[in-house]
C-alpha cells in the first residue's frame, strides 16, 4: 500500500491535461533566453502559470502557484507565502534564479528570502518556469531554473492604449481560520501613451498553536507558541511611450513581513524565533525599437532591513541590511528578409543580441559583519529558426567575480517540429556565487557555541553542467504528453558539512576542538532525473469544460563526499502533481493535489518530523451569481489535514478553511 496512491495517479497521466496545448506551445511568448520566443522555438523545457491560473487556482501565494508544476520542489517553513524554498530539477534553493519585470529578485543575505515576492497575486500576469540553466542569459544563480514573474503593467508597457480612458479593478477578499485576512487589489488607468497601475496585498493571521518543546524542556515560560504572520505590499507602476520608438517604464514600492519563525533556521530547543523584514525596491525599463533593432536598458535597487530576534532572553536581535543595485543592457539585432535570403533560403528568422550587466551588493551585520562586492558580466545570443522545423539558440557569457578567476558559461538549445511532436535538448554550463550569508554567517559573534553555522569567505563558485532531452507529444490539439531527460554535474557545490574548529582557518570565535556546520565547496554531485508532463482539456457538454494537468518527477542525487549534508538532496525522490479543474455554467472546481517520497529527518527534542511520504490536496468551489465579474467561492486547504514538515521543526498548516470574494472588471 506504500506506493499505491501515486501509482493510481500515474495511471491517470494519460488522459491527464495540462494548459500549454499545442496552440498554447506555438503561440506562448517566454524569456528561455533574452531573446523572446514561443515556447515550442525554445528548446527548453518550460512551464507557464497564466493570469487566468492565478484567478481560478486554490492558493493564497506564489509558492503554492509554483507548487503545481513538475520538476520544481518546495520547502516551505510556512503557509500563505511566508517563506518558502525552491528548488528546480534537485538543485538546491540557492540555484534558482527569480525575475521580476525582467530583474533579480534573488536576496544577497540569504536565498530563503528568495520567494519574498512584493507585488500583488492580482498584479501578475504570468509565471514563466524555465527548467535547466540560464546563467548565460541572466548571470549567477540560474542552475537548476529560472522564475520570471512579469506584472500586468510590465507586459502592457509598449502597447499604447486607445484615445478613450480606460480602466481595470482587481479586488480580492478573504477570510478564514485562525483570525486569517486576505485583501488583494489591483487598479488600473491607461489613455494614449500612459499607463498606471497600483498594487495592495495584506494576508495577517494569528496562525496556529502548538505545543512549545521549551516549556516541556523547562527553558521557556511559554507553554503554547503560535505560528503568526502578518505580510504586506504595496507597489506602483507607470509606463510612458514617450516618442513613436521609445517607451519608458517604472514600478516601486515596499514590503513588510512580521511572522514566527522558530525552527526556522535551527534545532535548538532555546528557540524562540521571530523575524521582521521591511523592503523598499525599484526597477525600470527603458526600451527603443526602430526596424530591425532594439535596445533594452533595465535596472533595479532594492534595499531589506532583517531583524532575526532569536530569543530576546539569551542575546540581542541580529539585525541585517543589505543594499543590491542591478544594471542591464542590451541590443538586439533582426536580419531582414533580404539578408535571410543571402544566408539561407530556408531560414525564417535570425536575432543577434549583445549585452552586459553588473551587479553591487552591499551589508551591513551585528553578525555578519559588513562586506560589499561586484559582479559583472558580458554576454552574446543568437536565435534562428528554419522553414523546415528547426530552431536553434546559442550563446556564450564572460562572468567576472570578485572571488574567483574569469568563467566561460556557453549554452546551447534546440527545437525540432514535426508538426504534432518536438523534439527539444539544450546543454549549458552555470554558476552560482555564495551569498553573505553562506561567507560570513557568524562571524561577528564572539565565542560561538558548537553545532551552529559559521560561513567561509573564501568560497569558490559553483559550477555545473546540464543536459536535457525531451518531447513534446499532441496527438491531437488537446492532449499533450511530455517526457524529460536531465542530467546536472556540479562541482564547487556550496553546503554545510559538519567541520572540527581547528580545521577551520579563516575564523576566529570557535571554540578549541568543537564541531561546526562551516559553509564549504564539497567536490563533486551528480543529478539525475525525469520529467512527465501530461495535459488534457475537454468539452464535456455544451456549458461544461474539464481540464486537468498531471506530471511525475524523479530525481536521484549522488555525491562523491560522505559528508553530513543540510541542503543537498533535500528534495523529493518521486513527486505527483495533479490538477484538476471543472467549470459548468456558473460553477467551477478547482484541486490540486501532489504526492512526495522523500528522506525523513526527525529531532526528537524540539518534536519535529520530516514525513517520507505525505500527501497534500487544496480545493476551491467558486460561483458566479452575476455573471464573469464578480465571484464568490470558498476554499479548503489542506484537505485531508496532513500533518507534515518540509524543513525540520517549522510545521507546516493543517486543515485550512477560507472564503472570498473576487471582482473584476
Amino acid at each position: 500500500m506504500r506506493y499505491l496512491l501515486p501509482i493510481l495517479i500515474l495511471f491517470m497521466l494519460w488522459d491527464s491535461p495540462q494548459a500549454q496545448i499545442k496552440a498554447e506551445l506555438d503561440t506562448i511568448d517566454v524569456s528561455a533566453s533574452r531573446i523572446t520566443t514561443s515556447i515550442s522555438e525554445s528548446g527548453k523545457n518550460v512551464s507557464v502559470i497564466t493570469q487566468a491560473d492565478i484567478r481560478d487556482m486554490p492558493v493564497s501565494s506564489v509558492d503554492e502557484l509554483l507548487r503545481s508544476l513538475p520538476g520544481i520542489n518546495i520547502n516551505a517553513r510556512a503557509g500563505f507565502g511566508v517563506q518558502a524554498d525552491v528548488g528546480v530539477r534537485g538543485s538546491t534553493f540557492s540555484q534558482v534564479m527569480f525575475l521580476l519585470d525582467n530583474t533579480p529578485l534573488n536576496d544577497p543575505l540569504t536565498a530563503h528570502f528568495n520567494t519574498n515576492i512584493p507585488v500583488a497575486l492580482s498584479e501578475i500576469a504570468q509565471i514563466e518556469l524555465i527548467r535547466g540553466p540560464a546563467s548565460t542569459s541572466y548571470g549567477a544563480d540560474a542552475v537548476g531554473g529560472v522564475v520570471h514573474i512579469k506584472t500586468k503593467a510590465y507586459m502592457m508597457k509598449e502597447i499604447k492604449a486607445s484615445e478613450a480612458l480606460q480602466t481595470r479593478t482587481n479586488i480580492d477578499i478573504s477570510a478564514g481560520q485562525n483570525d486569517l485576512r486576505i485583501i488583494d487589489a489591483t487598479a488600473g488607468v491607461a489613455r494614449k501613451n500612459l499607463r498606471f497601475s497600483t498594487s495592495f496585498r495584506t494576508a495577517t493571521s494569528e496562525g496556529e498553536q502548538f505545543m512549545n518543546p521549551g516549556f516541556e524542556e523547562g527553558v521557556s515560560a511559554s507553554e503554547n507558541f503560535n505560528t503568526y504572520f502578518d505580510v504586506m505590499n504595496l507597489s506602483a507602476a507607470l509606463s510612458v511611450n514617450f516618442a513613436e520608438n521609445w517607451s519608458w517604464y517604472v514600478r516601486s514600492g515596499l514590503e513588510n513581513r512580521d511572522f514566527n519563525a522558530r525552527y526556522f533556521y535551527t534545532r535548538s530547543i532555546y528557540d524562540e524565533s521571530v523575524e521582521q523584514i521591511d523592503s523598499k525596491w525599484a526597477l525600470t525599463a527603458l526600451t527603443y525599437e526602430k526596424g530591425n533593432h532594439r535596445s533594452e536598458i533595465n535596472a533595479s535597487y532594492r534595499d531589506v532591513n532583517d531583524v532575526f530576534d532569536f530569543n530576546a532572553a539569551i542575546s540581542p536581535a541580529n539585525v541585517h541590511n543589505t543594499d543590491l543595485v542591478f544594471v542591464n543592457a542590451s541590443h538586439q539585432y533582426k536580419l531582414d528578409t533580404n539578408q535571410l535570403t543571402a544566408v539561407s533560403r530556408s531560414l525564417n528568422y535570425m536575432r543577434f543580441m549583445v549585452g552586459g550587466q553588473i551587479l553591487n551588493k552591499q551589508i551591513e551585520s551585528t553578525d555578519r559583519g559588513d562586506h560589499e562586492n561586484t559582479s559583472w558580466g558580458v554576454y552574446g545570443i543568437h536565435t534562428m529558426k528554419y522553414d523546415f522545423g528547426l530552431s536553434v539558440t546559442s550563446s556564450l557569457r564572460l562572468q567576472f567575480n570578485p572571488i574567483s578567476d574569469l568563467s566561460f558559461l556557453p549554452q546551447i538549445s534546440a527545437a525540432y517540429d514535426l508538426g504534432n511532436t518536438v523534439i527539444r535538448t539544450s546543454i549549458g554550463r552555470a554558476i552560482r556565487e555564495g551569498d553573505f550569508t553562506e561567507r560570513y554567517i557568524s562571524h561577528e559573534i564572539p565565542n560561538l557555541t558548537p553545532g551552529r553555522n559559521i560561513g567561509n569567505p573564501d568560497l569558490m563558485p559553483e559550477e555545473s553542467t546540464t543536459y536535457d532531452l525531451g518531447i513534446d507529444w499532441t496527438p491531437v490539439n488537446n492532449l499533450l504528453i511530455s517526457p524529460t531527460l536531465f542530467y546536472r554535474s556540479s562541482r564547487n557545490l556550496i553546503d554545510y558539512a559538519l567541520v572540527n574548529s581547528n580545521d577551520i582557518t579563516n575564523a576566529d570565535n570557535l571554540q578549541s576542538g568543537e564541531d561546526y556546520f562551516y559553509a564549504s565547496n564539497i567536490s563533486e554531485s551528480d543529478v539525475f532525473g525525469v520529467e512527465f508532463i501530461s495535459a488534457f482539456s475537454n468539452k464535456l457538454t455544451a456549458n461544461t469544460t474539464m481540464r486537468t494537468e498531471a506530471g511525475y518527477t524523479y530525481i536521484k542525487t549522488t555525491s562523491d563526499q560522505n559528508t553530513v549534508s543540510r541542503y543537498i538532496a533535500n528534495h523529493p525522490a518521486h513527486q505527483v502533481n495533479l490538477s484538476l479543474s471543472v467549470s459548468s455554467g456558473d460553477f467551477s472546481v478547482e484541486s490540486l493535489s501532489e504526492f512526495n517520497v522523500r528522506s525523513d529527518e526527525s529531532a526528537s527534542l524540539i518534536n519535529a518530523e520530516v514525513p517520507d511520504q505525505y500527501f497534500l490536496t487544496n480545493l476551491k468551489l467558486a460561483y458566479k451569481p452575476f455573471g464573469g465579474n464578480f465571484q464568490v467561492y470558498g476554499q479548503i486547504l489542506n484537505l485531508t489535514d496532513t500533518r507534515y514538515q518540509e524543513i525540520l521543526g517549522a510545521p507546516m498548516p493543517g486543515r485550512w478553511v477560507l472564503g472570498g470574494v473576487k471582482y473584476s472588471l
